[in-house]
């Protein structure tokens, strides 16, 4: 089922909006996650979708049925939280059975959607009726949560930071369980998160919002590779940003010069200079090469991060960081290469994408 949201605002008693405007769709059977930092108004928009709030503005679409004002119970859509919300005093069984006794499901008929679900999320049915949530892991108790929101065949699924109380390791193996079971489902499936790795390594679409705004949408790859403006290019990946003034068909960073091949700048003023870590390098002399961009810095730190080094760089008395292999023991002059298809430039009035291939 395709769900759509036009003209969605929303604002809680005050005069600047969490929620402005949105527009979006999500294909029925895909993986939607919706990225931002706190205070987006992600989490706002995810409840809204659920009826747990009611919006100011806009309509709310499943399929060709508008549920703008329908409440929760009726518009099929199940909800996985953040601290699992699983209660205590009930058994496994239970938590995962309140809702198909809600609907008055027979007893057989629940018995066997819950030992259906069990198998999915790889819990063990023995003793279920008996052990409570205390006596389960932090995963096993997502995977619960995930059960009970999964048992009862929702139209839309909704996910609000599912992994962020579980260790690194649980995290990055429960991503490919739910995105596994959500496409063996079939079901559409929307997902909040701050966490970049989980948004990229998980979704067909990623929307991106800032300030109650969507900054944009598209796939992971596109997001990152062709981010649409400053912010984008900022959010995703570990980005640096240089500050400088184009001007006569180069870039001025400081008192150095930059040459811009086939830049489409055309107007003077002050701008952004946005690389990636990992898409930079560091070497101890000037290669000439036209094409890569290349300037001059001051290697300050290198520091060891498990994988790699992390490369503290000055340059022009602003500050980068560089993500390598290997290990710069001599600090002082040093020059950073980045290749032109690898870096964005942003006008400071205008914080739209203007230059570089990326």
């Amino acid at each position: 089922m395709d769900i759509s949201i036009a003209n969605l605002s929303k604002s809680y008693q005050q005069p600047k909006k969490v929620l402005s405007n949105i527009d979006l769709n999500f294909q029925a059977g895909s993986f939607t996650a919706i990225l931002g930092p706190s205070g987006c108004g992600k989490t706002t928009l995810m409840r809204c979708l659920a009826g747990f709030l009611s919006v100011d503005q806009g309509v709310i679409r499943f399929g060709d049925q508008e549920v703008t004002h329908l409440p929760p119970q009726k518009r099929g859509t199940a909800m996985v939280f953040q601290n699992y919300a699983l209660w205590p005093h009930m058994s496994i069984y239970e938590n995962i059975a309140y809702g198909l006794k809600i609907r008055k499901h027979s007893k057989p008929e629940i018995e066997k959607k819950i030992l259906h679900i069990l198998a999915k999320v790889e819990i063990d049915p023995q003793d279920v009726k008996k052990r409570y949530p205390s006596q389960y892991s932090g995963g096993q108790q997502q995977r619960i949560a995930l059960a009970r929101a999964l048992v009862l065949e929702p139209k839309l699924l909704l996910m609000d930071e599912p992994l962020s109380n579980l260790d690194a390791k649980v995290r990055q193996r429960l991503r490919i369980e739910i995105r596994k079971l959500q496409k063996d489902l079939g079901i559409t499936a929307i997902y909040v998160t701050h966490d970049q790795d989980e948004a990229l390594s998980m979704a067909d679409q990623m929307v991106l919002m800032n300030e109650g705004k969507i900054e944009q949408i598209g796939s992971p790859e596109e997001i990152y590779t062709h981010p649409e403006n400053y912010f984008a290019a900022q959010f995703i990946g570990t980005s640096n940003s240089l500050q400088g003034e184009y001007q006569d068909g180069a870039y001025y960073l400081g008192q150095q010069i930059l040459q811009l091949p086939d830049s489409p700048l055309r107007n003077k003023g002050s701008y952004d200079l946005v690389i990636r870590s990992k898409d930079a390098r560091i070497t101890k002399h000037r290669v000439a090469d036209a094409k890569v961009l290349t300037f001059q810095g001051n290697l300050r730190e290198s520091l060891f991060t498990g994988s790699g080094f992390r490369h503290w760089v000055e340059v022009e008395k602003q500050d980068i960081f560089i993500e390598s292999e290997e290990n710069i023991l001599e600090k002082g002059i040093c020059f950073v290469q980045i290749p032109h298809e690898k870096y964005f430039l942003f006008p400071k009035e205008n914080l739209t994408c203007r230059a570089g291939k990326g």
